[in-house]
């Protein structure tokens, strides 16, 4: 993968069929993860509604997997998401062959994303790029370029600012009006899949049936940033927020 090329450029690319033949997207079902590490409690996304986040709770791979199976809804209050895939299980590891030119990244984290039905707000990676390897089902992802972020209505820099106030796909143009402006890329990841993110890139997902992502992020450098814009609103927003920590 010419990464540095890419890292350069600040453009997303896609490699079909990257993880084609990862032992993951051979055998990872549901049932196999369910067998692999169902006993294994995770911290879990709550919806209570099926929209609004209330918090994380706790349970086990396998009540998870009961939960979002159950009836036609019980999918919409529950989501895996943003949990590192070491908290599953490390041989897991086994069937992820990830190059090892990728392993001297600076902040790598490997993020699963684990669902039924899932998608997500559209928001950028205010300070980290991303390799998202596609190991079970399709998912679609919106992309927009840094440059439409002043189109997207972001939160202020003293909420959450990597959030887009903006509901996709049914756009309120009423209210969002500079949304017409935006310049989207649509890309569809099949199984074996890969897709590389550049920093302050947005996007937003969406997915129909189980599907398993696991996004190996790390830390962008401060060159690769997009100045003024949104380059600007994340260096203040990550320093508002470090104030907060101390405080």
């Amino acid at each position: 993968m010419t990464l540095d090329r890419h890292v350069r450029a600040g453009r997303p690319f896609v490699v079909p069929g990257f993880a084609r033949h990862w032992p993951a997207c051979e055998k990872w079902t549901p049932e196999f993860l369910a067998a692999a590490c169902g006993g294994t409690p995770i911290p879990v996304s709550h919806y209570p509604d099926g929209l609004t986040l209330s918090g994380k709770v706790g349970m086990t791979v396998r009540d998870y997997l009961a939960a979002i199976s159950a009836g036609p809804d019980g999918w919409r209050q529950f989501y895996m998401e943003a949990v590192e895939l070491s908290e599953l299980s490390d041989t897991l590891y086994r069937d992820v062959p990830i190059p090892t030119d990728l392993d001297g990244l600076p902040g790598v984290s490997d993020t699963v994303f684990f669902g039924r039905n899932t998608g997500s707000c559209c928001h950028i990676h205010a300070h980290e790029e991303a390799f998202v390897f596609q190991l079970m089902g399709t998912k679609a992802f919106a992309l927009y370029p840094p440059a439409d972020v002043r189109h997207l209505y972001f939160e202020p820099v003293t909420r959450d600012y990597r959030r887009s106030r903006v509901t996709f796909p049914d756009v309120d143009y009423r209210q969002f009006p500079r949304a017409r402006r935006l310049t989207r890329i649509d890309v569809v990841l099949e199984p074996g899949d890969a897709l590389y993110v550049p920093v302050h890139w947005a996007h937003w997902t969406a997915a129909e049936g189980f599907t398993f992502t696991l996004t190996r992020f790390f830390q962008a450098r401060l060159r690769h940033y997009r100045f003024p814009s949104p380059g600007v609103r994340c260096v203040v927003g990550r320093l508002i927020q470090a104030l907060r920590d101390r405080a």
